[in-house]
């Protein structure tokens, strides 16, 4: 049975320093894929390096293999590492235009040098983002104006390259649909839904008049004892649309909330929403692997 981290986050600063002993323990649990997003500079970089060391792992070189930190390198064989995938996403968070990474005078270029970013190292990277709307935090509306323009950049480089584009969505979701609706025939990935029921239902509806491939992922705190909203969302979800994410660092699971979260704990979502959908644990891995191969086209 092979589980999936569809959205982490091993380039960040939190867990960059660890990545070696996070992908080891992701390993040797499972035959697994997993896909490292993040939306700066910096980390676009960190999660390209990441998935070419992983490239590199499957030459099945020893000495590259102790790249990963393990105390035992027989534990891998050749079988498991075929299996092994790890992409990364490439964009910038709507947090770029609050912490002034992004501004009025320098978005039309980093639009310019992301698109250079994706034709240097196009065989790593699988999809756009996340970006999208985040007015969550005090402050953050007096950005919006900026936020709109650099999703719709995004949006519309997603759609010139015909790459997926993943969505973060924080509150502001009527501004970020009323982008997202400008867009047809889009593979779109609705990343940590953390709005209710009816708008999964508005975003079922249109898909189909837009014609999207939409997916939609939920994280641990689907686990939550207080997020009955959440899981309420996820029962809406067609499993031929459902994805499963850590975003790690941040949103463990209930059963290991307060420690730093990582790929490895995606095992505990699986756990939870098989038991929620009253589905067999290897029926819902072997959806959700059907699922991450069909949103970024991947056959291995």
């Amino acid at each position: 049975m092979k589980l999936i981290d569809a959205h982490t986050h091993l380039n960040w600063e939190e867990l960059y320093p660890q990545r070696q002993e996070y992908l080891s323990k992701f390993i040797q649990a499972w035959w697994v894929w997993l896909l490292n997003s993040w939306a700066s500079d910096a980390y676009n970089s960190k999660g390209i390096e990441i998935a070419r060391a992983v490239e590199m792992l499957k030459c099945w070189n020893v000495e590259m293999l102790k790249w990963l930190d393990t105390q035992s390198i027989e534990q891998f064989n050749n079988e498991s590492l075929k299996h092994l995938v790890v992409k990364a996403s490439i964009g910038y968070h709507p947090w770029c235009c609050d912490d002034g990474e992004i501004t009025e005078e320098n978005i039309q270029q980093k639009i310019i040098d992301l698109k250079k970013l994706y034709e240097e190292n196009k065989e790593y990277i699988v999809a756009i983002g996340e970006c999208g709307i985040d007015t969550y935090y005090p402050g953050s509306e007096n950005f919006l104006s900026l936020q709109k323009k650099l999703f719709t950049l995004q949006c519309d480089f997603a759609k010139e390259l015909n790459l997926p584009l993943m969505v973060h969505i924080r509150k502001n979701f009527e501004t970020a649909f009323e982008i997202l609706k400008n867009y047809r025939d889009m593979t779109i990935y609705i990343h940590c839904r953390g709005f209710g029921p009816e708008e999964v239902e508005r975003l079922k509806r249109w898909s189909v008049e837009m014609w999207w491939k939409l997916f939609i992922g939920f994280c641990g705190n689907v686990t939550y004892k207080n997020a009955q909203n959440l899981r309420d969302s996820l029962v809406k979800v067609p499993l031929d649309q459902l994805l499963l994410e850590t975003d790690a660092p941040r949103l463990s699971p209930q059963v290991v909330r307060g420690t730093t979260n990582h790929p490895a704990n995606v095992w505990y979502i699986y756990e939870f929403v098989a038991e929620l959908l009253w589905k067999e644990r290897s029926a819902l891995a072997e959806q959700l692997e059907n699922n991450f191969r069909k949103i970024y086209s991947l056959s291995n």
